[in-house]
């Protein structure tokens, strides 16, 4: 996996692309209440917006970053791929016949509020189609706001260049009495620190320059083209913005503007503080000169002596539009907004809440999609009926870990978690997993040993582990008989026998005749067959998170075991709705599982959802004791599928087609996607 890869996977990566997603109704909720506030303060003070403006620009700010360290403190992000709710898949089919509390769905008791509960927590189809399409272009998302950013960030960088320019080559004013002046003023508008008047030709409305020690300029043509009570009161202006720290203010306003350039709610509050920002200077410009009509003036002269559009570098402390400026000095109720009446405003409050409860909701809709089984309800899923699965793994001893040194940890750890839960699971060994170079290795043969004396049982597969499909009847009779050799043994020696065999791949033959004396064979060897009802792709989870594992790559191996549950929790929908339409009824499933590290690491995961959906672990043979596994089965084919597939077909239905690999996992997969290579069948 690439450098760029291991990033985009990375949790902190999607926690950002989440974070920047929300922010699209963060940003618009606080640009609302800003506008509700600015009704209730249009009579106020130009400060009191100000103020105001301010504030919502640091709730824009910290709304990202909030949800940035909310979202990455939860479960893992990348499970928004395969979120989907409890009930999604049995909603559709309740039937609800109400008397007083007590709801009748699929044949079940089921108490009225609990039931309400479940349709009430059921995504809406826009939210499933969110959940599992958009988190597959969040990585792409946040490199686009990445290099947005960047370009922004050249229009600060060119700002802090022109400034620095402007710092080095202004001329201070020689006229003694104006630096006099520029002195009365500061002191009757309180600024006591220290600054430098000065004049520049590049620039032709005055600024404030520099933090630490502010420069006035003044443009040069000002110098020249206006009277002495109208640069007075334009030097007044300017001492506001110095005692008022404008220009650090508006430093970190354009950072903010950098980082969220995609929201048009951030340029317009930004563009409304600005604004603001030059009424209060305005205002004190006034009180200090007293005059306001030499203030207008001064303003209409400056307008009128610019040879050009205005220059604003980024982070210079000026803006606002000097003519409007103008025609609230001499018109302020004229050019003040109509009065609204006090319910507007109440109105527009009543809306920002509204919002916020609804974002609340998002955000809390989307964290259960995060990680289902973290976030779903305690108490067990009511369903039509108990639910029963019997566990089962193939290719044993552990396939993607018998080479491993650490196989014999990775199976205790399995069979600790499997004890734990009082899960009577089977397993079925590919004999040829137990040979290495030709010679049989004893070591492997232990970890069947470790595996029956835990309790659990053995089943047989064909040594070597070919498919019935590309293999003549005659040599799969013989893989069957070499695959009972060790195995029998072993179980021989504790008193017991084999009595359960597995397909490969879940492959019975490609034709009728094939099927029909394979059958015959397996059951003149007295074996039931492995039917299988949950099928699924867990081994390429498991074979990419042992090869993530051998190389190191953390990354990778965090990420498929974030995806690995929530993709067994959908198909286990599939299924127990496969089951409802097929049957009438969910039989007890057959779960099908390979002996797997990432199986070992997260059976626990994998078991607390399970019974999140109200599901009791049965043995094999209790399973397989429901009429439905007596029912018909005729595909023969290519493709190994399910039993409850094959049932449904007997009956003359289509191939249904499963829930396919996270986009994540996708690009792992070797072999044609689901939907390809099963939609003919028929």
């Amino acid at each position: 996996m690439s450098a760029l890869d291991t990033l985009l996977a990375h949790k902190l990566f999607q926690a950002l692309g989440w974070a920047l997603v929300h922010f699209i109704w963060q940003g618009a909720l606080v640009a609302l209440t800003y506008a509700g506030a600015e009704l209730w303060l249009r009579r106020a003070s130009a400060q009191a917006r100000y103020a105001a403006g301010c504030v919502g620009l640091l709730l824009m700010l910290a709304c990202p970053v909030g949800t940035l360290l909310w979202c990455n403190a939860t479960q893992p992000l990348s499970a928004h791929v395969q979120a989907t709710s409890v009930l999604g898949s049995t909603s559709a089919t309740a039937l609800r016949v109400s008397t007083s509390n007590v709801t009748v769905r699929d044949g079940a008791l089921v108490q009225a509020d609990d039931f309400l509960d479940d349709t009430l927590d059921a995504p809406a189809p826009f939210r499933l189609w969110l959940a599992e399409r958009f988190p597959s272009a969040l990585p792409w998302l946040v490199l686009a706001w990445l290099a947005g950013a960047c370009v922004l960030s050249l229009r600060l960088a060119g700002g802090w260049l022109l400034a620095r320019r402007l710092r080095r080559e202004p001329a201070p004013l020689a006229s003694r009495a104006w630096q006099e002046t520029a002195a009365r003023l500061a002191r009757r508008l309180r600024v006591s620190r220290p600054f430098r008047l000065c004049e520049s030709a590049l620039i032709e409305v005055p600024a404030v320059i520099d933090v630490l020690r502010p420069i006035i300029l003044l443009p040069a043509c000002a110098l020249t083209g206006l009277s002495a009570p109208q640069l007075e009161a334009l030097i007044a202006h300017e001492l506001a913005h110095v005692g008022r720290h404008d220009y650090l203010v508006n430093l970190l306003q354009t950072c903010i503007e950098t980082l969220l350039f995609y929201h048009p709610a951030v340029w317009w509050l930004s563009r409304r503080v600005r604004t603001e920002r030059e009424h209060c200077c305005d205002d004190a410009a006034v009180a200090a000169t007293g005059d306001v009509l030499v203030y207008a003036h001064a303003l209409t002269a400056l307008e009128q002596l610019r040879r050009r559009p205005v220059h604003r570098f980024a982070i210079a402390a000026n803006g606002g539009s000097l003519m409007q400026r103008i025609q609230r000095l001499l018109q302020p109720h004229r050019n003040a907004p109509r009065r609204a009446p006090a319910s507007a405003g109440l109105l527009l409050m009543l809306i920002a809440l509204l919002s916020i409860l609804a974002g609340a909701q998002g955000l809390a809709s989307l964290r259960r999609y995060d990680a289902p089984e973290a976030s779903a309800p305690q108490r067990p899923v009511l369903v039509p009926a108990q639910r029963k699965v019997a566990v089962t793994f193939v290719s044993m001893p552990a396939t993607w870990i018998y080479y491993d040194p650490r196989a014999e940890r990775e199976l205790r750890k399995l069979i600790a978690s499997l004890n734990a839960h009082n899960i009577p699971a089977t397993g079925f060994v590919n004999e040829s997993s137990l040979y290495h170079e030709g010679q049989l290795d004893e070591q492997r043969v232990a970890l069947l040993r470790l595996w029956l004396d835990a309790g659990f049982d053995l089943g047989a597969q064909p040594n070597p582990h070919a498919s019935l499909y590309d293999t003549p009847l005659a040599d799969f009779e013989q893989d069957v008989l070499r695959g009972e050799e060790i195995t029998g043994q072993l179980l021989k020696e504790r008193g017991r026998s084999l009595r359960y065999f597995s397909y490969p791949f879940l492959n019975t033959g490609p034709d009728a005749a094939t099927k029909e004396a394979a059958e015959k064979f397996l059951a003149a060897r007295h074996y039931r067959i492995h039917q299988v009802t949950i099928d699924n792709m867990d081994w390429l989870f498991g074979k990419v998170y042992m090869d993530a594992r051998r190389r190191g790559d953390e990354a990778t191996m965090q990420r498929v075991a974030d995806e690995y549950v929530p993709y067994m929790e959908r198909m286990f929908e599939f299924y127990e709705q496969l089951s409802r339409d097929t049957l009438g009824h969910e039989p007890p499933q057959v779960l099908l599982l390979m002996a797997s590290a990432l199986n070992a690491d997260k059976m626990d995961d994998l078991v607390a959802m399970l019974q999140r959906r109200g599901y009791q672990f049965v043995t094999l043979d209790e399973a397989q004791q429901d009429k439905a596994y007596s029912l018909p089965d005729t595909y023969t084919g290519p493709m190994g599928i399910s039993w409850l597939q094959r049932w449904a077909m007997a009956k003359g239905a289509s191939f249904r087609k499963e829930p396919y690999l996270p986009p994540y996992m996708q690009q792992y997969d070797f072999r044609q996607s689901g939907s390809d290579f099963k939609t003919n069948l028929k």
